[in-house]
């Protein structure tokens, strides 16, 4: 029977031609995603139609095609109606019998394409790719020298490159005097001096796979131009060239004494790298495997079984493990500023070059040597691919599974990858209900909706606020009150009706607003937490007792709750001094951004801080953004000790999807204003595990179910305890932090649970680096950053161009006053190490004048060290 079933908001991710070396991306796909995967063996199987939302583009449809479960279970499926494709991978070969069909059906289609049969031919092209490693990435390459047709439109007029020397002939057949000069001069050069060999061949991707090619002593210069333009008399093709280059030996290491007498054969080694383009379209190497053979010839692809870059320095004779590990992190930064440089490069390209607007290489190999260099060991760049390096990196983990290693990673990884950037393609055009608009650190939304390719629809109560021009429609509506929000949710769906909109999803990262956008779901039958949960996590002392009503599970929900209080008037600060032992916190029952909070010794300080605050936080008016909308009641809450973290969630339908644990560092008590923060954790993997594990169990247990949400807790001794839940995205940096750090967006996340589609999410999220942060204050800072011509910000500006800072501007000026001052800017400073990143953060926080008595910012960093 026809499988059916298939709608807009359906995952395909379509593989073209023979899947060879894709059928593990395929079944691991299957049962991450299962149904997803579809694989397209015929070009009967698929169409194109015009496509309904971009002009000049195709839609491509299946017709038939062979679906992946969980399991390994695939079946040959006939698709009516017919699928519509949301990222196409395939076999884009530059020759064989599927390159044809499979170049044909992915030009210029409107989907994300992983690749194309224009870009596979520039990225095999030795001579090109050379040319953008050593000019683009600044990478070492072999010394060439490359004769092509004076016609040869793709390569720049004026090549230019370290250690690449192009030579445009009008005639190969009349030019024998030029190419014998410029042979002669090449093999007599200064590059060539460390070089004993060359090799002889042609170049081009029809070449691919020929092993034609002449290796000659530089002594022979003779033969060498005999080679050279024997090769040339057969130059023909515009996108062909003939190259002479040094034969790069293997770096000549020290090597422990040998086992038995039998003379040491010199070897070479070659080491093949694999990238993808992966989360925020950033290189990541994925994985690294090398092949061993003899030095006097060259060493190819399926020359040799692949083993480990660390088995492999070992056998070279690199026996210190400091030494490989350098090794090892130079080759992935060379490995992913090669794949920076090709992919800067291919976006220069028109569409028609590319293979469309949407082709894009997201899957690549780049091979090195291993060299010697004036008595250093260096990477030297050899070519890329597109798919040999996967082949062989793909056997290597192959075979480690015959002697009991266990299952790589790889397949997972390319799944992953696959899979979100169908994802990505599903939400463009999707209208998007935003309720609350927020400040200037919710800036980054409406680029990010841009990039995504949504149309955001915005409920906002300022009708003059910045983002009213940056929205497919601005909906000014005064919901301030936040009291009536059931009115206030009757009254945007009456909005909504007399536009004639119908959104595909509504939600808030805005904290006063996160009732009222369920309320609205509610109203519409769109996805997400009911009201009624939303309103119990928003209600600070609600949730606490609730969550102590909630007593099964193991253990459960109500261990995490903690002890706590209404406070409405001075009567029941009295009656909750006799229930929540001193030292206490009093807080906003409503509040954000640790605004009001305060640590309190006895029942008299209490009454001075309620008093206080009921006095100056009346309304809105009088702090935007702090929860005043519902009233600035407050809570008395038992005072936990421990360590304070945050923990992001995804949640899809009560599943936890994905996780992240930050650290806060230690506040200025008696207030809890934020100071510094760090993620990845410093806590151990099973401290971790528990907050995570808390943070669900109270969210489940107060209903919500699906979104993102963020959970404040504290972890002592006995394990965690719940602060706060945020029924919305993590705010100040955190959504910044985690893209950089880790990849996934929380935008996007919460953009697709809104939609009801569980986000594709890295199932083991591995840091990139660490981030370590300060909280800057207007009180404290604004003086030093901004005075004497602002050359404290204007030196933060230019360290953030150079990717050497983290700047979250969270207000555009002073936010709050006195015990009610909120954070001005977030200030953040990367490394490979946490320590690396404390100290970076430290000297500059100490050049600048952020660090000071008053604000010890050595004190606020000592939990992360």
């Amino acid at each position: 029977l026809p499988a059916a079933g298939f709608g807009p908001l359906d995952l395909t991710v379509c593989v073209l031609g023979c899947p060879s070396t894709l059928l593990p991306i395929l079944l691991e796909g299957g049962t991450r995603c299962p149904g997803a995967m579809v694989l397209c063996l015929a070009p009967s199987w698929a169409s194109r139609v015009p496509s309904a939302t971009c002009p000049d583009a195709w839609t491509l449809l299946l017709c038939q095609g062979v679906s992946f479960e969980a399991g390994g279970r695939s079946t040959l499926d006939t698709f009516e109606p017919p699928r519509r494709a949301n990222y196409v991978m395939g076999t884009f070969t530059t020759q064989g019998p599927d390159s044809d069909w499979v170049g044909n059906l992915t030009q210029d289609l409107d989907c994300p394409t992983g690749g194309s049969v224009p870009l596979t031919r520039r990225l095999e092209d030795p001579l090109l790719a050379r040319w953008v490693l050593a000019s683009r990435a600044n990478l070492t390459v072999p010394p060439t020298l490359a004769f092509v047709l004076a016609s040869r439109s793709d390569l720049p007029a004026g090549l230019v490159a370290p250690g690449v020397r192009l030579v445009r002939l009008e005639d190969p057949q009349s030019q024998e005097g030029l190419v014998q000069e410029e042979v002669g001069t090449f093999l007599a050069g200064a590059a060539m001096e460390p070089y004993s060999q060359v090799l002889v061949r042609p170049a081009g991707w029809r070449w691919r796979g020929t092993g034609t090619h002449s290796t000659h002593r530089k002594e022979e210069g003779a033969a060498v131009v005999g080679a050279v333009g024997a090769l040339l008399r057969g130059l023909r093709e515009e996108e062909d060239s003939v190259l002479l280059e040094a034969l790069v030996p293997t770096a000549h290491l020290p090597t422990p004494p040998p086992r038995s007498p039998a003379p040491r054969l010199p070897l070479a080694l070659r080491i093949c790298t694999l990238l993808c383009s992966s989360w925020g379209d950033r290189p990541q190497l994925l994985q690294v495997a090398c092949a061993m053979g003899r030095a006097e010839a060259p060493l190819h692809h399926g020359a040799s079984l692949p083993q480990s870059l660390d088995t492999s320095l070992q056998q070279c004779g690199v026996v210190a493990p400091g030494q490989r590990q350098l090794l090892a992190k130079q080759l992935q930064e060379a490995a992913e500023a090669a794949m920076s440089a090709l992919l800067a490069t291919e976006a220069e390209l028109s569409p028609q070059q590319r293979g469309g607007t949407r082709a894009h290489t997201d899957l690549l190999g780049v091979d090195f040597l291993l060299a010697s260099a004036e008595d250093a060991v260096e990477l030297v760049a050899l070519s890329a691919n597109s798919r040999r390096c996967l082949g062989t990196c793909l056997l290597a983990e192959d075979m480690g599974r015959a002697v009991g290693e266990p299952a790589g990673e790889l397949p997972r990884l390319l799944a992953e990858v696959a899979l979100h950037r169908a994802q990505r393609h599903l939400v463009e055009g999707k209208d998007i209900l935003l309720i609350g608009a927020g400040g200037v650190s919710k800036s980054f939304v409406w680029e990010a909706a841009r990039g995504y390719g949504l149309r955001v629809h915005l409920v906002e109560s300022d009708p003059e606020h910045f983002a009213a021009g940056l929205v497919q429609t601005f909906l000014p509506y005064d919901s301030r009150e936040h009291r009536r929000d059931e009115e206030h949710a009757e009254r945007v769906v009456g909005l909504l009706r007399a536009r004639g909109l119908q959104p595909h999803a509504c939600l808030s990262y805005w904290d006063d607003c996160v009732v009222l956008a369920a309320l609205v779901c509610q109203r519409l039958g769109l996805r997400g937490s009911s009201p009624a949960a939303v309103r119990v996590a928003k209600q600070k002392s609600r949730t606490h007792q609730h969550l102590e009503r909630c007593r099964r599970g193991n253990p459960p929900p109500s261990t995490f709750a903690v002890p706590c209080r209404r406070l409405r008037c001075h009567g029941d600060v009295a009656r909750a001094a006799g229930a929540v032992p001193f030292p206490a916190v009093a807080k906003l029952e409503f509040g954000a951004g640790g605004v009001g909070v305060r640590l309190v010794e006895d029942a008299a300080q209490c009454h001075a801080h309620a008093a206080r605050l009921w006095r100056d936080l009346r309304h809105d008016d009088a702090h935007p953004g702090i929860g005043l909308g519902w009233g600035n009641a407050m809570l008395l809450m038992e005072y936990v000790a421990g360590t304070e973290h945050d923990v992001d969630l995804v949640v899809f339908d009560g599943r936890l999807v994905a996780a992240w644990v930050s650290d806060n560092g230690p506040t200025r008590v008696p207030a809890f204003l934020e100071t510094a923060a760090c993620l990845p954790s410093c806590l151990p993997a099973q401290r971790q595990a528990q907050l995570v594990r808390a943070a669900l169990s109270c969210c489940q247990a107060c209903g919500l179910r699906d979104g993102v949400f963020n959970v404040e807790l504290k972890l002592g001794p006995t394990g965690p305890r719940l602060l706060e839940i945020n029924p919305r995205m993590g705010g100040f940096y955190l959504r910044d932090w985690i893209r950089e750090v880790y990849g996934p967006d929380l935008l996007l996340a919460a953009v697709l649970v809104a939609l009801g589609l569980p986000p594709i999410l890295p199932a083991r999220p591995v840091p990139r680096g660490h981030l370590v942060g300060i909280m800057c204050l207007d009180s404290e800072h604004r003086a030093a950053l901004t005075g004497g011509g602002g050359k404290g910000m204007e030196t933060l500006r230019g360290l953030q161009e150079r990717g050497l800072v983290r700047l979250n501007r969270l207000f555009e000026g002073a936010a709050g006053s006195g015990e009610y001052e909120e954070p001005w800017l977030s200030l953040a400073c990367g490394g490979e190490t946490r320590a690396e990143a404390c100290g970076r953060l430290l000297g500059l926080c100490q050049a600048l004048g952020i660090d000071s008595p008053r604000y010890p910012v050595d004190h606020f960093l000592s939990q992360f060290k």
